[in-house]
């Protein structure tokens, strides 16, 4: 039962950031919102749809270095690099050891 309730909490935050980016105006905490998605897709395996996030984050507010040294453990370094896939494979799978870890 309590990763219907992770779950269920999961989802209600994801909705919670995706209104904020839809309507906050300031754009810091849009930045923040897109980093704590990023965060919960990399949680999900969604890399691609972490990047993303992080890259739009970075775009909002190039300040958040949070966001920048996710990307680069993602291995996106720049916008212009295209990683391998095995080499990404590689970055997350060490980046959802670390976040199980938190969780115990």
């Amino acid at each position: 039962m309590t990763d219907v309730t992770s779950d269920a909490a999961r989802d209600a935050r994801v909705q919670q950031l995706q209104r904020i980016l839809m309507e906050e105006p300031d754009p810091e905490a849009r930045a923040r919102a897109h980093l704590e998605l990023a965060r919960i897709a990399i949680g999900d395996g969604g890399v691609d749809a972490s990047v993303r996030h992080l890259r739009e984050a970075l775009l909002l507010d190039g300040r958040l270095e949070a966001a920048r040294q996710l990307l680069h453990e993602l291995g996106e370094t720049s916008r212009i690099s295209n990683p391998s896939r095995a080499g990404r494979r590689d970055a997350v799978r060490t980046l959802l050891g670390r976040v199980r870890r938190r969780r115990r």
